[in-house]
């Protein structure tokens, strides 16, 4: 049963007043009160409606929909033109629901008067009532801004009260028949064949959580099988196979709002990688700069970890070993942070084996997505690897047929990538109109 939406914060003092979001849950219905003609009513260019920029990535995010189901707003292509920046983001529950952030930032004459509300959606939820659930989230976001516009007389609220008068109390966590535990299975097969090729892969998995604020245990195993035969010519032919099994568990408890600690426990199985068998022990600790709460929004995390590894390897090593124990430790940061003006994101990880400092690993990860000015946006992403740390490479050159068809990793002493790219729009601020003819084509 979905939660009812949470009132979080709310800066200056309340434009409209917010004792209706304390009514949960509440099933209001937002309509304006003289219905809108023709196509250039819906085009939302009414003296008075509210602009309202719409910011969204990710799941959920369609924006059709809302423009649907809330077109008593003047929707703009640019947040410069807006008088709400309307940003949504979202992170996965521990029931594989998620758990959507409103935050409403007011621009213009609502300058530094936000808001922001929470609604939690269950798992395995069609499409359409999620959003249904976001959109109705939205609406009574966006009543105390409306509420003070031309269009306030336009707008009629209704309330309906539960069973007995009053608002249905959402499920306690304590009746939960499952006490947290969500399990999911997953298969998926597929062939591809023409004439002269044939691919064939199938993989599955089963994992198992229970998360609470407190305490996170997490388990999963996952399979991948992958074969493909090319015929070269009407009598040989040539066959790649490549195979890959894990078991993960993970125990994290919450420690503090900004200290948690856990343990992670890996076992596997890799052709590509020379591995015949692979397992991984070791603790862990985090700190946040930031509140956990503040997840969807910002973060920025320090992690350290330290373990040993054992190795049953399928052929013999450049090391000339055919099986090890390696003791190890890493230690990185990751920040992502998300504005109205754009996104950051990066992490930066170092990592090495105990009986041997030089065998070690540095990765780097660094992107952006910028609002530069209007209709303008940049966006950049890289990443580096210094690789140091290939115990695991197979004695030996690889045929032109193994590096080919990737079949075993290749030494490399680094790898990077890198890309960039803009977008700019301009004509209309206004993009309330919706129309999905021969949008296949």
């Amino acid at each position: 049963m979905p939660l009812a939406p949470r009132r979080h914060s709310i800066s200056k003092n309340g434009l409209f007043s917010g004792t209706i979001l304390l009514l949960a849950p509440v099933v209001l219905a937002v309509s304006a009160a003289r219905p809108l003609r023709g196509q250039e009513a819906q085009a939302g260019q009414a003296a008075g409606a509210l602009r309202v920029f719409f910011d969204c990535n990710g799941p959920n995010c369609d924006f059709d929909f809302y423009r649907r189901e809330i077109p008593f707003v003047n929707y703009t292509r640019d947040r410069n033109d807006a008088q709400v920046h309307v940003l949504i983001t979202s992170e996965r529950t521990g029931s594989r629901g998620r758990r959507f952030t409103i935050d409403f930032i007011g621009r213009e004459e609502f300058e530094g008067i936000d808001d922001r509300l929470e609604v939690v959606t269950r798992a395995n939820l069609a499409s359409e009532q999620a959003l249904t659930q976001v959109a109705a989230t939205m609406k009574l976001g966006l009543l105390r801004y409306v509420a003070r516009t031309d269009q306030a007389a336009d707008i009629e609220v209704r309330y309906a009260a539960g069973a007995e008068g009053k608002a249905a109390a959402p499920a306690s966590p304590e009746n939960d028949p499952w006490n947290f535990w969500t399990f999911r299975v997953r298969g998926n097969g597929n062939v591809n064949i023409d004439e002269r090729t044939k691919f064939y892969r199938v993989s599955g998995g089963i994992s198992a959580s229970r998360i609470t604020d407190d305490l996170k245990l997490v388990f999963s195993v996952e399979g991948n099988y992958n074969k493909s035969v090319f015929e070269t010519s009407d009598s040989t032919s040539v066959t790649s196979t490549r195979d890959s099994y894990d078991i993960e568990a993970l125990n994290v408890w919450s420690l503090t709002e900004h200290w948690s600690f856990g343990t992670s426990y890996q076992a596997g199985r890799s052709s590509f990688n020379n591995e015949a068998l692979r397992i991984e022990v070791g603790p862990a600790i985090e700190y946040n700069i930031f509140p956990y709460s503040e997840s969807t929004r910002r973060q920025f995390n320090i992690l350290y970890t330290i373990g040993v590894r054992y190795n049953n390897y399928i052929e013999e090593t450049v090391f000339l070993k055919t099986k090890e124990t390696l003791p190890q430790q890493s230690i990185g940061a990751s920040v992502s942070v998300r504005q109205p003006w754009g996104g950051t994101f990066g992490s930066l990880e170092f990592s090495q084996f105990l009986e041997d400092l030089a065998k070690n690993r540095l990765n780097v990860f660094l992107g952006a997505d910028f609002r530069l000015f209007r209709g303008l946006s940049f966006n950049v992403n890289g990443s580096y690897s210094r690789v140091r740390d290939q115990v695991n490479v197979p004695a030996g050159d690889a045929t032109d047929e193994e590096v080919l068809l990737r079949q075993r990793i290749l030494q490399s002493g680094f790898r990077y990538a890198f890309s960039v790219g803009f977008s700019y729009t301009f004509g209309s601020i206004f993009s309330n109109v919706v129309n999905p003819r021969l949008e296949s084509l």
